[in-house]
């Protein structure tokens, strides 16, 4: 967690012979909370980058969240227990994820994320997972799904030749670091892509088309080519 601290300025008010000081050493403290949540000694943290392939993918309940600590916790010493969650509700449940154990990965409803899930990866397990477009075995893919923002359900799912051929499109995109969106006609589009394998767990990665180019962040900004557009327009 990043903490922030402001120090309270001393104000000395003057008015006749009467003064109001506040304490110089005075201060008040801001953490700003990674998204996590504890259980059973494990803290785990959410992670956009992977989703929930289907919904019955979702196993039995394993726990629940007793304490939020945003806006609530200011002791930047505080130890978080099992139970704590940075932003959860109260009494928000906790559940397994099929083909993975609770040391490893759990799931809360979220109806904002990909088939109504949001996933939380423990700390140690996540350098297992699949973190970079290069990373994703593509000759394993079975289907691509293409979403809006904060949508649970794809408008478009891709399977067959189109995989390949969409693939083929985002690999021999550009890399352009220094590429700045175009903002001229407002904010870009922004669509979620999802690479699905025979996996309960799919790979996510935004893509954005600014009316001027259509480009994603495998690592840094790789311009596609404007044929992509055919796929990923509703």
């Amino acid at each position: 967690m990043k903490i922030k601290t402001f120090g309270l300025l001393m104000i000395i008010l003057l008015s006749g012979c009467s003064s109001l000081q506040f304490n110089q050493n005075q201060t008040h403290t801001i953490i700003d909370w990674v998204d996590f949540v504890k259980l059973n000694g494990n803290m785990y943290t959410s992670d956009w980058g992977i989703v929930l392939k289907h919904e019955n993918d979702v196993a039995e309940e394993v726990g629940e969240v007793s304490f939020t600590v945003d806006e609530v916790v200011t002791d930047p010493g505080y130890r978080t227990k099992d139970g704590d969650a940075a932003f959860l509700d109260i009494g928000t449940k906790l559940y397994r994820v099929k083909g993975f154990g609770t040391d490893e990965l759990i799931a809360v409803a979220d109806d904002t994320r990909v088939n109504g899930y949001k996933l939380y990866i423990q700390d140690q397990f996540r350098s297992s997972m699949i973190n970079r477009y290069d990373e994703i075995p593509k000759d394993k893919v079975n289907s691509i799904g293409l979403y809006c923002d904060n949508e649970s359900k794809p408008y478009k799912t891709l399977t067959g030749k189109d995989i390949n051929k969409f693939i083929k499109l985002l690999d021999d995109g550009v890399y352009s670091p220094n590429y700045s969106p175009n903002m001229n006609n407002g904010d870009p589009l922004y669509y979620l892509m999802v690479f699905y394998t025979d996996d309960p767990i799919g790979n996510s990665f935004s893509i954005a088309d600014d009316s001027q180019n259509v480009y994603f962040y495998p690592d840094s900004t790789r311009i596609v080519d404007s044929e992509i557009r055919d796929w990923i327009e509703q």
